[in-house]
């Protein structure tokens, strides 16, 4: 039996990175159900955080969800691994829970990398440029 279980494992091929998925992943449904897995998405402001208890409060406009974090939660801002610490009020947020009893549990929250290309600045006005005078001798001929 172990040898099925060695063979089927073989064709499987894991990744771990340290970097999140290149989606910031914003405007999708507020809360989903993620495949079955009794995991649920939302996204929404950063309202507060508690990082002695672990707690992050993400506002949204159906009400406030409040989130125990743990050290399984993973922390991601602009693509890259983070930590609770990084989380800023404020800041627009993505996250993933399962509900441990009455408790939301957080598997990961995001802030999301900035999708949107960064305007360019506006170039320098420019001003027409003016000869200086040209001074005329006393007798009214030119130089």
């Amino acid at each position: 039996m172990a040898w099925v279980t060695v063979l089927a494992l073989s064709g499987c091929g894991f990744s771990i990175s340290e970097r999140a998925v290149r989606s910031n992943g914003m405007g999708r449904v507020s809360v989903a159900d993620i495949d079955g897995l009794g995991l649920r998405q939302i996204e929404g402001k950063v309202k507060y955080v508690d990082p002695s208890t672990g707690i992050v409060v993400i506002e949204q406009s159906s009400g406030d969800v409040r989130l125990h974090t743990s050290p399984d939660t993973s922390f991601f801002v602009a693509g890259a691994k983070a930590a609770l610490k990084d989380l800023r009020e404020g800041a627009l947020v993505r996250a993933s829970f399962s509900l441990d009893g009455v408790r939301k549990l957080a598997s990961w929250i995001e802030i999301p990398r900035d999708e949107t290309p960064p305007t360019p600045p506006s170039p320098p006005e420019k001003k027409p440029v003016q000869a200086a005078p040209v001074p005329v001798p006393e007798g009214g001929a030119a130089p």
